[in-house]
């Protein structure tokens, strides 16, 4: 057998290692060639030796194995037999080396390749006649059936020894385990080394007798083995081929899931897909080398928030702190997600991971209380990155921190939260871990897409036909703004009456109407109503921070946030505690947010709640449809007096 292992720049592991062979070969060599120069019939085992060289053209190589595979092995088997190790051992090198320059292999992997084969070769033949208690068979004569079992350790030698040397080197070349390594590719080709070793007996059993004929007829043996291992090992390169096939189609169902569980958060789009980069970047750095693991974390970290399905999304997008209730209804989809995932019957442990995501280091978390090591490493790989995505990505409850206080902030919770020594790994490698194809330009357009059909403001107006005569007088008047607003009503008179209506569906709520601050990438108060009027009014907001901020940013209404998370300390003053803001969509484009406040706590019931969502396109239109009064005059920008509110992490 022939391998490779190569790498641009070797370890200093792999240095020592292959030094070691290669001296160490280096040494058998030089032996074997003064032993070959004192064997008689030089002329038979050189036949012999050319013969290996020749059959050698016909190699196989093979994607499901790193190796090849040939029938050359069965002359050098043969020599060893016949003529002892010291030939033996010349030709296996001479093959090897012929071998590296018809494949054009670098000098390092040369070297290493002959001394390794060399020392194999050398160990197995010297064990068979140190066993077997006779010299070489052409200038000795003994009985052939003893000599079966000596047979069976220099092939279990020779495999073992060839196949080992070359699996330290990929493992120490690579940084994985020698023994996974050779699992994965060397550990079924003991069956070539047999049938080598067989037929190389067969062979001598004929030489032995006189009978060249007989002997010739091995040829036609040797092309039957020749072919039957290319059509075995094709089988098993063309069914590894499908299972690559069918892995990728069932990733990529797992990414497509994934992303629909994805858009149901506006704010988070490819969260997932970069958690799933920094969770198997993260896994290689701690040696997780086990292929069916690090499938389990890629899929896990792909799915692990499957169970936000069923998470109403005032809940999800909820900008502040959560309710108690809140919160353990948010905790419910660690479960639910995980219970969903346990139908799938993955081929890998991805059940317990997302069950576990949430567990914390010191027996703190949920849903079981698991701590240290009973976590699964794959859900504390997790709950790390998909901390350290959460804190850097923006959120409708905060803005993105910089990578520096993420960082602070996982150090702080290490040993609490999360595994000290996968936070320590995670904080060195971070930086290397590629995650730029998590935001593919074609992940970001379908996910636009889908925010887009879900938050579109046209499917609100396509609901006023289906407001009947016997609803509420408040909502036919709004439904009646659009054509109110066609006539000779400005703006001031759509959100004046606007204020007026609103009174009667919110009683003893305060509210304000927010507009587009010309060209600036801000809002500010163009009309206040309510208790608290006076302390509306004035105020000025950048888009994206606060509440209002945030609705204007994302197009998505909230419902009975935090007031203070809006206003700050005006608030307080004004003892305001739920807000409710909702953007005002005209098409594609911003008309201006509607906040509503209140003194008490989730004071916008749901059915309040859908009321002023589906009356917003109205609004929106005609405030879009009225030309502003010449007269009318907003408060100008550079006269606000509330600097919004930064939002810190939940």
């Amino acid at each position: 057998m022939n391998t490779s292992a190569s790498s641009p720049e070797p370890s200093r592991a792999l240095q020592v290692y292959l030094q070691c062979v290669v001296a160490a070969g280096s040494l058998v060599i030089v032996y074997a060639m003064v032993g070959a120069a004192k064997t008689p019939q030089p002329f038979a085992w050189l036949t012999l030796a050319a013969l290996a060289l020749i059959s050698g053209w016909f190699r196989l190589s093979f994607k499901s194995v790193s190796a090849t595979i040939g029938v050359d092995d069965t002359f050098c088997i043969a020599i060893a037999l016949l003529f002892g190790a010291a030939p033996a051992t010349l030709a296996v090198v001479a093959h090897s080396l012929v071998y590296s320059l018809r494949r054009r292999r670098p000098f390092r992997q040369m070297a290493f390749n002959a001394a390794a084969l060399g020392l194999s070769m050398s160990a197995s033949a010297s064990t068979f006649f140190a066993l077997a208690g006779v010299g070489p068979l052409a200038i000795t004569d003994a009985a052939i059936t003893p000599l079966v079992w000596p047979l069976f350790a220099l092939t279990a030698v020779y495999f073992a020894l060839n196949s080992g040397l070359t699996a330290v080197a990929v493992g120490l070349d690579g940084r994985q385990s020698p023994l996974q390594i050779w699992q994965q590719n060397f550990r079924w080709l003991w069956v070539g080394y047999l049938g080598a070793a067989s037929v190389a007996f067969c062979l001598i059993l004929l030489l032995q007798q006189r009978s060249l004929a007989a002997a010739a007829m091995v040829l036609p043996l040797l092309a039957v083995f020749h072919l039957t291992l290319r059509s075995s090992f094709g089988r098993l390169d063309d069914a590894r081929q499908h299972l690559g096939d069918l892995d990728r189609l069932y990733l990529s169902t797992v990414e497509t899931l994934a992303m629909a569980i994805d858009a149901k958060d506006d704010v988070t789009h490819s969260h997932v897909r970069r958690v799933q980069a920094y969770a198997v970047g993260l896994a290689h750095a701690l040696n997780v080398t086990d292929k069916l693991t690090l499938k389990a974390i890629e899929a896990a970290a792909l799915l692990h928030d499957t169970g936000k399905l069923a998470v109403p999304e005032r809940i999800l997008n909820k900008p502040g702190k959560l309710t108690a209730s809140e919160f353990d209804r948010m905790k419910e989809h660690v479960d639910i997600g995980a219970d969903i995932l346990s139908l799938v019957e993955f081929p890998y442990p991805v059940v317990p991971i997302v069950r576990a995501h949430h567990e914390s280091w010191d027996g703190s978390g949920y849903p079981r209380g698991l701590r240290g090591e009973d976590i699964p490493l794959g859900a504390r790989i997790l709950s790390v990155v998909d901390c350290f995505d959460a804190l850097t990505s923006d959120r409708p409850y905060r803005r993105r921190m910089s990578d520096a206080d993420a960082i602070a902030i996982l150090r702080e919770r290490q040993g609490t939260m999360y595994d000290p020594g996968v936070v320590e790994t995670f904080v060195r490698v971070y930086r290397d871990i590629e995650v730029g194809g998590a935001d593919a330009p074609e992940h970001r357009e379908v996910m636009q897409r889908l925010t887009l059909s879900r938050n579109d403001a046209g499917g609100a107006r396509d609901l006023a036909p289906e407001v009947s005569a016997g609803a509420p007088a408040s909502l036919l008047a709004f439904v009646s703004l659009s054509r109110v607003a066609s006539g000779e009503a400005t703006i001031g008179d759509v959100l004046a009456l606007g204020s007026r209506l609103l009174g009667d569906v919110v009683p003893g709520a305060s509210g304000a109407w927010y507009v587009p601050d010309g060209g600036r990438d801000r809002l500010i108060v163009a009309e206040a109503f309510g208790p608290a009027a006076a302390s509306l009014r004035g105020i000025g907001i950048g888009i994206g921070e606060g509440l209002t901020g945030w609705v204007a940013a994302n197009r998505q209404a909230i419902v009975n946030s935090d007031a203070a998370l809006d206003l700050g300390a005006r608030a307080d003053a004004a003892s305001l505690q739920s807000c409710m803001s909702v953007p005002l969509m005209m098409g594609d484009s911003l008309v201006g947010v509607l906040s509503l406040y209140a003194p008490a706590a989730n004071a916008f019931a749901d059915d309040c709640g859908r009321l002023i969502q589906m009356v917003a396109p109205h609004i929106a239109a005609a405030m879009h449809a009225a030309p502003p009064a010449a007269d009318e005059a907003r408060t100008p920008s550079d006269k606000t007096s509330a600097a919004p509110l930064r939002l810190v992490a939940r």
